[in-house]
C-alpha cells in the first residue's frame, strides 16, 4: 500500500479516536445537533478504521508467517 493512503488511514484512525472521545464529553451531549453529527462521522469512520486496523493485523500477521519460512 502508498505510504500516502497509510498516513490518511493513520489520521483517520486518530480522528475516529477523537470523535469517540468527544463523543462522551457532557458538552457535547448536551449540544444535541453537534452530537448528532459527531455520532454519523463516528458511524463513518468506524467502518474505515476497522478496515485499517484489520489489514494490519493481517500484515502483522503476513510478516510473521514470512519470518517462520526463513
Amino acid at each position: 500500500m502508498k505510504d500516502s493512503l497509510l498516513t490518511k488511514l493513520d489520521a483517520l484512525a486518530d480522528r475516529h479516536q477523537e470523535v469517540e472521545a468527544l463523543l462522551g464529553d457532557a458538552e457535547i451531549i448536551a449540544e444535541q445537533d453537534r452530537f448528532r453529527e459527531l455520532s454519523r462521522e463516528f458511524a463513518h469512520l468506524n467502518e474505515i478504521v476497522g478496515e485499517f486496523q484489520r489489514w494490519n493485523q493481517l500484515q502483522a500477521a503476513l510478516q510473521d508467517a514470512q519470518q517462520m519460512l526463513n
